[in-house]
């Protein structure tokens, strides 16, 4: 499974709801109604849960309706646990507002301290928690904006009340339910379709669930004459020149980030160097620390003139040299970031002067090119991605530079675009061109950036949108496309199932027998058809395959040399009874009439030769000889059993060096025994079965392809990397 980078805690972990401090007496009657309430709705889902989940089941494929099932089935079991498992989870975060004004350790979103590593099942149940979230909130806002304000005025302007942190919000709600959720014995899909429910009935009331806590403080004296926020709940990021006072408001919120992080990057520094020590950093900038500007480690001597570099000069630098690298390949970008901030800040008409560099301004360029090294050495991507996705080095620095939480928001929309750019680039195949149509998206997205972004978020937002809403068309034919070819591999793949185990049956049957051309004949070219088809239709726990198959067997046996005068009688009168059998099973498949009346001509000529003392032509039937299997890989062997657990959709690169092709998996039939890939077109290109991918895979020749969010990939092997230098 692909890991993904949160800056956050682990799912589940209620910080301090075991050491809770008391609650104001308003703040207990709303969480005491606020418990009752949404137990009553669980339990009136849970009650309905098998009514409800069967008719949605209804319009689904057989697969997806044992989904439904299995939900129905896990719900009833772990009834108990979910029921508890919310009531719990509710309380907690009503009472971890009791100890808010203590000093918050370990919090969630503080620092690279609390990073976890979350598995797709977590991170896909993460985004659907964040979408239903979005749906309840869309018809509450003011109402929450409301409570907000009201519970700080509760707490006297002392705790900080936001999305992170009020007990109602939807998105908070919806955590304590999914806590119980990730515990069940369900795939995510069956998870997911939980979830759904959960919305359904619970989510549904969130904004009731609002409006009630408002009345009950308002009831109890707090702001009741109040109809409306004061103030907008949302908080601006901050941008480069504001005033101090804005920017101490996220001060405090960043400021266990901005340690960890300067500590972290401090190692890049490296410890003081001695003036003949040969440079690290030639690009002649300098970083202020502690008030003295230092050049690789070491402080500037006094006859350079040294210039502190402001934000604002820095980002009139940044925007100049977005727009003027448009021409540069995204890999001469960050290698050359450094020298040309040098060249750029370092440029006086009286005499040269040493830039120096803010140290907090000089760790987020040395990170975000850390970053951007990472990108450009990723395999998933193809090389001209590569070259365009490197070109948004100087934007993202300019976002991380203006949002002191960037690093710590996995929702971010830059975030979201670069990750969704990453994406599409994974798909796109080099086979086709730059004419490409998902190419010149990404590029036309990359180069609107270049040409527009100042300091608007809403501009990432807008080109994700812009990008889901050709994915969404995208995977709504490629899943059709996908359900079309599946459908006809499943069928091609039973009907080989079929013929091989009716070959292999008459196999069986006729190794090292003498037998007549005729009985041969009839058997490899009419019956063996009539054993497949039986097989295809009806299976072979079939009373129709066990018929057909005895007359195989009585065929065979009364056509062999019977000496005992008993067994020579047995097959006089079996003989045309099984004439009969023959033609009415040839007649049932359609079998062509006239071949078949010559089949059975001949099976009678050669039981009438053989009854009456002749000696028919008999041919002896060698054993088929099966070609020497390679060595299969173990059982356990681990690139077998990824293989055979891959899901459709999952890409991959086939080939090697310029003739590599890009193609994603449509089908997996019987866990690897057949695995069809296509390309983004639809068109099939590549089948093969699970020991013949392992085996590519192995040797190199076909490369799993990672389409896991590539910035949190990067930030998580950046942070390795710091972490090993620190250990050392």
């Amino acid at each position: 499974m692909t890991n993904v980078t949160h800056i956050g805690g682990a799912p589940g972990r209620r910080v301090g709801a075991t050491r809770a401090g008391p609650l104001p007496r308003p703040l207990e009657q709303v969480r005491e109604h606020t418990r009752e309430r949404a137990r009553a709705l669980l339990a009136g889902m849970l009650d309905g849960a098998d009514d409800m989940l069967f008719n949605m089941a209804e319009a689904k494929t057989d697969s997806e309706r044992d989904r439904y099932f299995d939900a129905m089935r896990e719900l009833r079991l772990q009834r108990r646990a979910l029921e508890t498992g919310f009531h719990e989870g509710i309380v907690a975060l009503f009472n971890e507002l009791g100890r808010a004004r203590e000093p918050v350790q370990d919090a969630p979103g503080h620092g690279f301290e609390s990073l976890t590593l979350v598995q797709n099942d977590e991170l896909e149940i993460s985004v659907a928690l964040d979408n239903l979230a979005r749906r309840a909130r869309n018809g509450c806002e003011e109402a929450l904006a409301l409570l907000c304000h009201r519970l700080e005025y509760l707490f006297e302007g002392k705790v900080a009340i936001s999305e992170k942190n009020n007990p109602l919000e939807p998105r908070q709600l919806a955590s304590c339910f999914a806590d119980g959720v990730l515990r069940l014995s369900l795939d995510i899909r069956a998870r997911l379709i939980v979830l759904k429910l959960f919305e359904r009935v619970v989510m549904d009331q969130a904004s009731a669930l609002v409006e009630q806590a408002n009345r009950t403080l308002a009831e109890a004296g707090v702001l009741s004459e109040l109809a409306s926020a004061p103030v907008a709940r949302h908080r601006g990021r901050s941008s480069a020149g504001t005033e101090a006072s804005g920017q101490a408001s996220d001060a405090s919120s960043t400021s266990s980030d901005s340690g960890l992080l300067s500590e972290l990057l401090a190692l890049l520094r490296g410890p003081a160097r001695t003036a003949s020590s040969e440079p690290l950093d030639r690009s002649g900038l300098a970083t202020l620390l502690d008030g003295v500007a230092h050049r690789d480690g070491v402080p500037v001597t006094l006859d350079q003139p040294v210039r502190a570099v402001s934000r604002d000069d820095l980002m009139q630098v940044l925007s100049r040299l977005q727009r003027e690298g448009q021409g540069r390949s995204g890999r001469e970008q960050p290698r050359g970031l450094r020298e040309s901030l040098a060249r750029e800040l370092g440029q006086r008409r009286d005499a040269p002067v040493v830039p120096a560099l803010d140290q907090a301004d000089d760790d987020l360029i040395n990170l975000v090119a850390m970053l951007f090294d990472f990108i450009l050495d990723d395999e998933a991507l193809p090389a001209d991605v590569k070259a365009l996705i490197g070109r948004l080095q100087i934007p993202l620095l300019k976002v991380a530079i203006n949002d002191n939480g960037f690093f710590g928001d996995d929702g971010h929309p830059a975030r979201a675009l670069l990750n969704t750019l990453a994406r599409a680039g994974a798909q796109w195949d080099p086979q086709q061109g730059t004419g490409d149509e998902l190419y010149q998206r990404i590029r036309r997205a990359v180069y609107t950036v270049i040409d527009h972004y100042d300091q608007d978020d809403g501009l990432f937002a807008r080109l994700q949108e812009e990008f889901d809403e050709y994915f969404c068309e995208q995977d709504t034919r490629a899943r059709r496309l996908a359900q079309r070819l599946r459908e006809s591999e499943e069928g091609r793949a039973r009907a080989e199932q079929a013929m091989a185990r009716a070959r292999r049956y008459l196999d069986q049957r006729l190794a090292g027998r003498a037998l007549p051309e005729a009985l041969i004949r009839l058997l490899r070219q009419g019956w063996q058809q009539v054993l497949y088809l039986t097989l295809l239709r009806e299976g072979d726990d079939s009373e129709a395959w066990r018929r057909q198959s005895k007359i195989a067997d009585a065929l065979i046996w009364c056509l062999l040399p019977h000496a005992a005068e008993a067994d020579q009688h047995k097959a006089r009168q079996m003989a045309p009874k099984l004439r009969v059998a023959v033609a009415q099973g040839l007649a049932e498949i359609q079998h062509d009439e006239v071949e078949s009346q010559a089949l059975v001509r001949g099976l009678a000529l050669a039981q009438e030769a053989m009854f009456h003392g002749q000696t028919p032509r008999r041919v002896k039937v060698k054993p088929v000889s099966e070609e020497p299997a390679a060595a299969p890989a173990p059982e356990d062997d681990a690139l077998l059993v990824r293989a055979r657990a891959l899901r459709p959709g999952q890409w991959v690169e086939i080939g090697a060096g310029d003739g590599t092709r890009r193609a994603r998996l449509a089908a997996n039939i019987r866990e690897g025994a057949k695995l069809v890939f296509i390309n983004r077109r639809g068109i099939k290109v590549e089948e093969l079965d699970a020991a013949a991918l392992a085996v590519a895979m192995r040797e190199g020749t076909v490369k799993l392809i990672d389409e896991g969010a590539l910035f949190d990939r990067a930030l998580e092997a950046v942070i390795g990397d710091l972490r090993r230098r620190q250990g050392r």
